[in-house]
């Protein structure tokens, strides 16, 4: 069910990007001449004003910012340094719908959302394996499109510790696809880390759709899901944390008094469709809320250094995992396979027989 959710989503979307193809070959000259006096007389900056390199950063770090000839921004990513990571900083990093691209292509390579797009002259040496946009601003990045990168393939990290508001967001062409308020960390010139203190990653609306990634990764103090969320394995980490690039090292750190009330918290609008899920919530006292659909067509692990309240739907067609102080389930826990829920059963026995499972077993250990 969840697989054809993310199948009809990947369908959408190549309808509506093959409505943004650039003009093709054979287009009049006329209407040539015309995007080449446009692009003449507007500044790249001012075509693609959702996005600005920070002139305060080492130039080496500032992006190229222009149009395709369709008008979709698009981005000349800076050098990538020794470990392939292309550090490019903004003082505005906001996508419209009509998307963006970043550019990895060392020669003329055709994207999905601007047609052909030129090699970018900042790649001479080979493209980037990581994109890095860090955002210094004191406002949330709005990401209303695609991120689409541009010739070869990569992973792709958009950081704001102001926040990032998602509402019809999207990657296409992207290895993994990270979203954080943690502030990059750098160790003999390579990236380390985020860290992560603040900040919240709010999707809402038309959703986020990671469905082309492998491997989609949330990381702030709170995340706020008030819409769908299509990927093939996801994971959401809450709180004051130090993470790896990758997410898999997670060291909590000690966050100021302004706690959020969930750590994750997903609405009865919202919900999160995958192969795989983990949930991670590490702020004590800080828990997990699900009033939505949370489904995963593998394995579903949830742990949370708080209570664990659901009163939406938690299915998973392969194990649960729970490990959470207290479990208030007034809800549906669902498993194809094995279920273990590590915390205190808050719940009646009529919401107790909700926790169902397919001829397999269930575990619980209560504290």
């Amino acid at each position: 069910m969840h697989l054809m959710k993310i199948k009809q989503k990947r369908n959408s979307i190549a309808r509506t990007v093959q409505q943004r193809q650039s003009v093709p070959a054979a287009a009049p000259i006329g209407y040539r001449a015309l995007v080449f006096l446009l692009s003449a007389i507007i500044p790249p900056s001012a075509n693609a004003s959702g996005i600005a390199a920070d002139h305060q950063a080492p130039a080496y770090q500032q992006p190229t910012i222009q149009v395709t000839a369709n008008g979709t921004p698009e981005v000349n990513i800076q050098t990538p340094g020794a470990d392939g990571v292309s550090h490019n900083v903004y003082s505005q990093f906001d996508v419209g719908s009509k998307g963006v691209i970043l550019n990895n292509a060392r020669t003329n390579a055709q994207t999905q959302l601007g047609g052909w797009i030129q090699g970018n002259p900042n790649l001479a040496n080979g493209s980037a394996r990581v994109i890095l946009n860090e955002v210094n601003s004191s406002q949330p990045s709005q990401l209303n499109g695609y991120v689409e990168i541009g010739g070869q393939r990569a992973e792709l990290v958009i950081a704001n510790p102001a926040g990032i508001n998602v509402n019809g967001g999207g990657f296409i062409n992207a290895s993994r696809a990270t979203l954080t308020t943690g502030k990059p960390v750098f160790q003999n010139g390579n990236l380390a880390g985020y860290q992560v203190t603040n900040g919240s990653i709010n999707i809402n609306g038309s959703g986020l759709d990671g469905s082309s990634t492998d491997y989609t990764d949330i990381l702030a103090r709170a995340i706020n899901v008030n819409a769908g969320i299509w990927a093939n394995q996801i994971r959401l980490v809450a709180g004051s944390n130090d993470i790896s690039p990758d997410g898999s090292l997670i060291t909590p750190t000690t966050g100021d008094a302004n706690k959020p009330g969930f750590g994750i918290d997903v609405s009865q609008f919202g919900g999160m469709y995958a192969g795989k899920i983990t949930l991670i919530g590490t702020e004590a006292g800080v828990g997990v809320h699900n009033a939505g659909q949370i489904g995963a067509s593998d394995n579903l692990v949830l742990n949370a250094n708080g209570e664990l309240t659901n009163s939406g739907q938690i299915t998973s067609q392969g194990t649960t995992t729970a490990q959470t102080n207290v479990i208030d389930n007034s809800g549906t826990i669902y498993a194809q396979g094995n279920a273990q829920l590590n915390g205190a059963l808050k719940t009646q026995v009529q919401h107790f027989l909700r926790i169902m499972l397919h001829g397999k077993n269930l575990q619980t250990v209560e504290y």
